[in-house]
């Protein structure tokens, strides 16, 4: 085979993970407990790796909140020094199969969604949505109030939606997405309906539980109409794990900002990142006044569900976040059909009723953005430089980190030629 069949052979492989794959929440158990590589100095930042000294306001603040709800510094100083000294371990989420939504952290004590996928059994993992309140750790934010929830979270919250997932058996992830399609989520940055299905096949469960809070545990659970976005990114990225394991392909699998550069990782080069400088998002701001000189850069893992085809790629699905963000319908479609140019297959469990009943397309090949020089547009939500949600949009994925991407596979084809020569 030459080496274009090797790569075409590959992305069909990936795509067939990526439409295939079956991921399903089965646990809810403390970070350190479950996810592969974690100690308990170890702190999983969003984006790609970056260089202590370069690391945002918003994501220091979160890292040395984290360390301090470790009990490992009495002090957003101590805990800064703590990092300086090389004592706290900042790792990028995604090279552990986990992801963090914007300014979120994740230490071993807190409480992270757990999802297999039953087809090829990778497992991913996410912290659970703070809900709805602005000031949390999600955001950059630390205070004694904010210990207080994460404590809550780590005590209560968590250990009571592990047991009643558990005692469900799991919940389909791909079950929320059929059922729920056509009611207006892209699921990314917007998914009440899939948040309020996945809520009532939990509540049955939550009721059976063994614990004294149980009443507040469901009233946060269906008070929060985003909590299906870090069960659906912990999906993803289990997925993802093995579609990392195919060489040559050029399939894009991963993707994220640390608020300085942004980065996507492709299935033939498995954790190797490929960067440039950070868009920033366009779209409204929640307050009057804010500018675009507030925010950091493109920040957070949430963006790997546009990996799976949902957010930018599917916009076409949730027309309502387009208003709220500035823009139309028409850009919607647009939105939806440059992610279909440059992708290899398509979702067919959640079709769109006014797109003629069409999926949603997933697998972006990053020779088909290079070829045909279209950017697909990526949702999220942007954070101000002093913590805080700034506001909401969308950016375009960053042409030269597909094209430094490229030249990744075409180093690794030519490392494969010259081994299979020697032999």
């Amino acid at each position: 085979m030459t080496i274009q069949q090797r790569v075409d052979a590959a992305n069909q492989k990936v795509a067939q993970m990526l439409t295939q794959g079956r991921p399903v929440w089965v646990d809810v158990q403390p970070a350190g407990q479950v996810i592969p590589g974690m100690t308990s100095h170890t702190i999983l930042v969003p984006g790609p790796p970056i260089e202590i000294g370069r690391i945002t306001p918003p994501i220091r603040t979160s890292v040395c909140g984290a360390v301090i709800h470790e009990g490992l510094a009495q002090t957003p100083a101590q805990a800064w020094e703590m990092v300086e000294r090389g004592e706290i371990l900042i790792r990028s989420s995604q090279d552990y199969g986990a992801a963090n939504a914007a300014c979120m952290v994740t230490s071993a004590s807190m409480p992270v969604i757990v999802v297999e996928d039953k087809t090829y059994g990778g497992r991913g993992y996410a912290p659970l949505h703070p809900g709805p309140n602005p000031k949390c750790l999600r955001w950059g934010l630390y205070d004694e109030e904010v210990e207080q929830d994460l404590r809550w979270f780590r005590d209560v919250y968590g250990p009571a939606l592990g047991q009643a997932v558990r005692l469900a058996g799991g919940i389909d992830v791909i079950t929320v997405l059929a059922k729920t399609a056509g009611m207006g989520d892209e699921n990314h940055n917007r998914q009440p309906a899939a948040s309020m299905y996945l809520a009532l096949q939990l509540i049955p469960w939550l009721l059976q539980i063994q614990s004294p809070k149980k009443d507040r545990v469901i009233t946060h659970l269906a008070a929060n109409d985003r909590f299906f976005l870090h069960v659906m990114m912990a999906g993803v990225e289990s997925i993802t794990q093995s579609c990392k394991q195919v060489p040559l392909s050029t399939v894009m699998v991963g993707m994220g900002g640390n608020g300085v550069e942004f980065g996507i990782q492709m299935a033939g080069t498995g954790n190797r990142w490929y960067t440039t400088q950070a868009p920033k998002i366009q779209g409204t701001f929640l307050k009057a006044g804010i500018t675009e000189a507030d925010i950091v850069g493109y920040l957070g893992d949430s963006c790997v569900t546009e990996v799976y085809g949902l957010g930018g790629m599917s916009a076409i699905a949730g027309p309502a976040y387009m208003r709220l963000t500035g823009s139309d319908y028409a850009e919607a479609r647009s939105r939806t059909q440059k992610a279909r140019t440059v992708s290899l297959a398509e979702h067919t469990f959640a079709p769109v009723p006014w797109e003629n009943y069409a999926g949603f397309p997933v697998g972006v090949d990053a020779r088909k953005v290079v070829g045909c020089n279209v950017l697909p547009i990526s949702h999220g939500g942007s954070a101000l430089r002093a913590g805080g949600q700034a506001g909401a949009g969308a950016a375009e994925l960053p042409l030269e980190c597909f094209k430094e991407a490229l030249r990744g596979i075409a180093a690794q084809a030519r490392r494969i030629q010259a081994e299979e020569e020697a032999k």
